[in-house]
């Protein structure tokens, strides 16, 4: 692994970049069957010409409520740091000093920004060795200020400082407790348990901060309480687990033991509806957002499931992760605008 403060020596990153295309493969599922198993899949990328599938309808959103929209403010590849340039930015989180940090999907790199914008530190190296990473997807600060990063590529989670020296390292390729065909995303609790969408396996593996094996939740299906190549996920303000179940197009809420809470959302473009939601994340008030990453929109949702507004209608290309920070800004990694974007509210 190698950390260094700003770095001007771009050339090469310049060079892969430009040869960078940003493609979804999902080897999933192909049985249409309601308890049909995934077979081992590793998630690599976004890909609009894949066909939809439609699962069953769930509830929706009831009307949309008219808010003021949200406007951006700042492009931190146009208008900060000048000459940084991202190699799919797709995991975003903040500690509680308001520094953020950036996972890179296709640069494996780790990025941490002060509350300005400004580029403190960065950790990168591609591998499987402990420090480097293959296709990070997911990062979360736990309570402590500790630094969670979760791989795809090496289906597994890492541990670091805030000033990203190497803790410990905890999952593996497989179906049994604590290991993944594919970690996706994660989100820490205040109770110290950290808890990551299982993106092959349709599930959820459970873990303590030291790394230790809880449990997994849930299983593969369409079924209400069932999941499908879930990515995003997020202990939300009421203590429950709020998990973007891709592959079915909705967004089910369960207790930290898996009971099912609450579900809504399907397949579709219309307003509150999901083509591939992504990612998940709450403001101050309890309000939501969800990126869909085919559907290149980011729609706002009130605690109780009624749609908001859409931020920035046009702006993005497969947006994956979100972030707001104490004012109630709204971070968008703009994956595949290679960019991280900042809005308020009009």
């Amino acid at each position: 692994m190698h950390i260094s403060p700003i770095t001007k020596n771009w050339p090469v990153l310049k060079a892969l970049i430009a040869g960078l295309t940003l493609v979804l493969v999902i080897s999933a599922c192909s049985s249409s069957s309601a308890d049909a198993r995934a077979p081992t899949a590793t998630y690599s990328a976004p890909s609009n010409d894949q066909a939809l599938s439609q699962p069953p309808a769930t509830s929706a959103p009831v009307e949309q409520s008219v808010v003021a929209n949200f406007v951006e403010v700042e492009n931190w590849m146009d208008d900060q740091n000048p000459g940084i340039l991202w190699a799919s930015p797709n995991g975003i989180a903040f500690d509680n000093s308001g520094n953020l940090y950036t996972t890179e999907f296709q640069g494996n790199r780790v990025r941490k920004f002060g509350s300005q914008g400004e580029l403190l530190l960065e950790w990168v190296g591609s591998g499987f060795e402990n420090g480097q990473f293959d296709s990070p997807t997911g990062i979360a600060i736990s309570p402590a200020g500790n630094v969670f990063v979760s791989e795809s590529g090496n289906h597994r989670i890492q541990k670091f400082t805030p000033e990203g020296e190497w803790i410990a390292t905890f999952g593996s390729l497989g179906r049994k407790d604590g290991q993944f065909e594919s970690a996706m995303v994660l989100a820490i609790s205040d109770e110290n348990l950290v808890y990551v969408t299982d993106w092959g396996g349709g599930r959820i593996n459970v873990f303590t901060t030291n790394g230790d094996v809880v449990g997994s939740l849930l299983e593969w299906g369409q079924e209400p309480g069932k999941l499908s190549n879930p990515t995003g996920i997020k202990v939300g303000p009421d203590g429950n687990l709020w998990v973007v179940d891709r592959g079915n197009n909705r967004i089910q809420r369960f207790t930290p033991d898996g009971d099912l809470v609450s579900r809504w959302g399907q397949l579709g473009d219309a307003p509150g509806q999901f083509t591939t939601p992504t990612s998940i994340n709450f403001d101050s008030e309890g309000n939501f957002a969800i990126s869909e990453t085919r559907g290149n929109r980011i729609q706002r949702f009130d605690q109780g499931g009624k749609l908001l507004d859409e931020v920035a209608p046009g702006t993005f290309t497969n947006p994956h992760g979100l972030a707001f920070d104490d004012s109630g800004a709204l971070y968008v990694a703009d994956t595949g605008n290679h960019t991280v974007r900042k809005f308020v509210a009009e």
